[in-house]
């Protein structure tokens, strides 16, 4: 299962890839996956989104 991820980084690479950085460079330079660094960065763009969205509820069978 992947890790979450903090608050804090999701503020941190918006304004990284603002700054220039590209997708792969901030996730290497923050140590998180590409497709995160490429999605944070796109909803950042499109909509200024930095906060984390809602899981939906899983329904767990025994």
């Amino acid at each position: 299962m992947a890790r979450a991820l903090s608050d804090d980084l999701r503020m941190h690479v918006p304004e990284a890839g603002a700054a220039g950085g590209s997708a792969r460079s901030v996730a290497k330079r923050f140590g998180i996956g590409i497709s995160t660094a490429i999605r944070w960065l796109r909803r950042e763009r499109e909509g200024g989104e930095r906060v984390a969205r809602r899981r939906p509820d899983r329904i767990l069978y025994n």
